[in-house]
């Protein structure tokens, strides 16, 4: 039965203390994710049902814009190679590199854009652990996508802190290309109206 929210923690292992690329070939294809950071294993379940919802509309979004106009690759989930101690699977990663060209994983050249939809016990990990490793790697943007509050923090290696973006986002990875702009209601859906107070 699927959880009903993303359930992510370490994976020891009694024969090993540090994860390769190599070792993640020899798991099980059960559903879950896996990841490995400087050599430690992350386990993520299935993701919930909203979830997976905010990753699908966003791709759609992304996945148009990308067709139209530049033709780079998007993934979700996405794979990033930054060693062979450190592989990770975002939400949505946009590859400046053409659709069609099928090129391996370890060659695949730095996303201009990652994405990460922030649950409730992987938001420690995406934000402090997972997104600087992004950055280091040369990782364009990375947004992390917060249902809870309706908003997208927006990091790039220059940031100190994030751009939180509550209304809208722009997407401009490109100079000769228009903008993209996404809107809370289109990611979350449009809020609820107030109800009137009742008598």
């Amino acid at each position: 039965m699927p959880r009903t929210h993303t359930q992510v923690r370490s994976q020891p292992h009694p024969d090993r203390t540090v994860w390769t690329v190599a070792d993640l070939e020899q798991l099980p294809d059960d559903g879950n994710r896996y990841e490995i950071l400087h050599g430690e294993l992350l386990v993520t379940a299935l993701p919930s049902n909203g979830h997976q919802g905010i990753v699908w509309r966003l791709a759609r979004r992304l996945g148009r814009w990308c067709e139209d106009h530049t033709g780079w690759a998007l993934r979700t989930p996405g794979g990033v190679y930054i060693s062979e101690t450190t592989w990770l699977e975002p939400d949505i990663a946009v590859y400046p590199s053409p659709e069609y060209l099928d090129l391996p994983w370890q060659q695949m050249p730095p996303p201009r854009l990652v994405v990460e939809v922030l649950s409730r016990s992987s938001r420690k990990r995406d934000r402090h652990r997972k997104r600087p490793a992004y950055l280091s790697h040369g990782v364009a943007e990375v947004w992390l996508i917060d249902k809870r509050s309706r908003a997208i923090e927006r990091w790039t290696v220059a940031s100190e802190f994030p751009e939180t973006n509550g209304g809208s986002i722009t997407w401009s990875p490109a100079p000769d290309y228009p903008a993209l702009v996404i809107t809370a209601d289109e990611l979350f859906g449009p809020l609820a109206p107030l109800r009137p107070d009742t008598p």
